[in-house]
């Protein structure tokens, strides 16, 4: 029987990092469905980022029960570890950051703290990782959401075969990684969450990852894990992590920062991308940033619908002027777009911000 203080005397094979923050609605579930993993040992670290609301005191119970447990024993939590961390806020890559330099698994995984996993999600990575002898193994992600007037849906890799050394990436991975010439085009499923990844690798690497990036901060951990990589795995079809939608991510207001939060993004990737010199990215960056350069065009006239084009247009001008936003429309590569895609940048090339804000609802349809 293992309890709490033998464990840290075995091999943990994965340490679970969970980054905590206002979550209190949602926490229990997630590291329920952790706990029922069927992996052993199995590490989970819950890093409270600075909740102001009972998520770090939630954290906290499920620390002292598995005190408890650690005395006493118990068939379902046996050869598990939990253990809380509480910080300031510094946001969401600081908190899986501090977790990564405690965890001692072999493996790392990650979990959003208001998501939920099957219980086979971490055995399977594993010996996925061990058969292919890989740093990395990647499953898909279900999209599900709280309300009820969305259907499900998945999303993956999108590459033509499942292992890969370092050498088939640069020829067969990194061509389509950050766009393969579509809108939207993501050969890469960026999430960091459905990724188990060689702990030394993670800690060689996390430094890349910029703190103030906040949109697209799951790019720059898989591009600066995948260049130093020397093989990843992939399990094509699979989809144990349970992305949960909430109603207050999908509704809301405009938010005119988002322009700038997707340049500094941009230019940490092509940073990242330099440093490592191994492939020349920066074509498909610009590529996927025309891409977010549009939905985010798309959301001022959306979000602003009711108030009118009036409102709306000063947003739009402000996107489709902006110098790296005119440079990515007139340098794109993307031979894969369909008319209508082709029809809106021709719209914001030539600043047509009315025939934009009319045709929004026909493109996004």
């Amino acid at each position: 029987m293992m309890n709490q203080e033998n464990i840290s005397d075995l091999a943990i094979k994965v340490s679970v990092i969970v980054p905590v923050y206002n979550v209190q609605d949602y926490l229990e579930k997630c590291v329920s469905s952790i706990i029922a993993q069927t992996i052993r040992p199995l590490e989970i670290i819950l890093v409270d980022d600075g909740s102001t609301d009972t998520s770090g005191a939630l954290c906290d119970q499920f620390e002292r029960v598995f005190s408890t447990i650690g005395k006493e024993g118990n068939a379902d939590q046996d050869g598990v570890m939990l253990k809380v961390i509480h910080k300031q806020n510094e946001g969401l890559t600081a908190a899986w950051k501090t977790g990564c330099l405690e965890a001692k698994g072999e493996f790392l995984g990650f979990v959003d703290a208001d998501d939920y996993i099957l219980p086979d999600m971490y055995e399977t990575l594993y010996q996925k990782c061990k058969q292919e002898d890989a740093q990395i193994a990647c499953c898909g992600i279900r999209h599900v959401f709280e309300s009820g007037n969305h259907d499900e849906w998945n999303d993956e890799m999108q590459f033509p075969k499942e292992s890969y050394t370092a050498e088939e990436m640069k020829q067969l991975v990194y061509p389509v990684f950050f766009n393969n010439g579509k809108f939207m085009g993501r050969g890469l499923q960026p999430n960091r969450v459905s990724k188990l990844l060689k702990r030394e690798l993670v800690l060689r690497n996390m430094w890349l990852c910029d703190d103030e990036v906040s949109v697209g901060e799951d790019y720059q951990f898989s591009l600066s894990m995948f260049l130093d990589a020397q093989k990843i795995t992939i399990i094509p079809g699979y989809f144990p992590y349970f992305y949960y939608m909430h109603q207050r991510s999908m509704t809301g207001v405009f938010v005119p920062e988002y322009l700038e939060k997707i340049k500094r993004m941009k230019h940490h990737l092509i940073r990242v991308s330099d440093y490592y010199g191994k492939y020349d990215f920066t074509q498909q960056i610009q590529n996927d940033f025309l891409c977010l350069s549009v939905l985010h065009l798309k959301e001022a006239a959306v979000r602003n619908k009711k108030a009118g084009y009036q409102v709306a247009r000063p947003y739009m001008k402000a996107i489709c002027t902006d110098p790296e936003v005119s440079k990515a429309v007139r340098e794109h590569t993307m031979n894969g777009l369909t008319l209508a895609e082709t029809l809106f940048v021709f719209f914001m090339k030539k600043k047509l911000y009315l025939l934009a804000y009319v045709s929004v609802n026909l493109y996004f349809s």
